[in-house]
């Protein structure tokens, strides 16, 4: 089994309002990182399927981003929402998608929120992978920089507990470079929305409307 952590509690500092719930094509930033994660569950054998989760951690609740219908098929999927309405350092975050551990749970990867850049292909790809090797660490990879999601093996997530403040996951990923299976992925893949101008740039790129 396979643990979706999608990582939706930040402050948005930089943007200056909730850029997770911007529009991105027919719904929001963050319904758009959340209907690829859904196609790829719903594309998997329905054995397999059904033993995959989705945990999002918010600040906000889920009808801030996506529209009524959608909501049912999330729930339907396994998916979990987390409300976690005040500001939390990252390391508390983490752990708060970490919370009821389900002992059949050999993966968990961590997904931005605002990673609009991931396609289904790419985390099908990733996913794969997983399942078929179940790898310490599972890194995607554009040249030498690394991406996300990063899959950790469920033997890390004690290491994961143990951070502090705002260590995110990366603090354990680089303590084992020698560990990660490596998946190269298109650059466009890691787009994120950070800024006003990195979300007005991919939106006339993607020509969103």
């Amino acid at each position: 089994m396979v643990r979706f952590v999608v990582m939706a509690a930040g402050l948005a500092s930089r943007m200056g309002k909730d850029k997770l719930a911007l529009p991105w094509k027919d719904t929001t930033v963050l319904g758009h990182v959340l209907d690829t994660v859904l196609a790829v569950v719903k594309n998997q054998p329905s054995s397999l399927a059904s033993e995959m989760e989705i945990q999002v951690v918010a600040r906000q609740p889920i009808e801030n981003y996506v529209s009524e219908d959608r909501i049912g098929e999330f729930y339907q999927h396994n998916g979990i929402w987390l409300l976690d309405p005040n500001p939390r350092p990252l390391a508390e975050t983490i752990k708060i998608g970490l919370q009821d551990l389900n002992s059949e749970v050999h993966s968990y990867a961590f997904l931005q929120g605002d990673q609009v850049g991931v396609t289904a292909q790419m985390l099908s790809a990733c996913l794969a992978e997983v399942i078929k090797y179940s790898p310490d660490f599972l890194v995607p990879m554009t040249g030498e920089t690394a991406g996300s999601p990063v899959f950790f093996h469920k033997r890390y997530v004690p290491e994961l507990f143990a951070l502090q403040g705002e260590q995110g996951g990366r603090v354990v990923l680089n303590r084992y470079p020698d560990r990660w299976r490596k998946l190269p992925v298109e650059e466009s893949c890691l787009n994120d929305v950070d800024t006003p101008e990195q979300y007005q740039a991919l939106f006339s790129q993607h020509n969103v409307f």
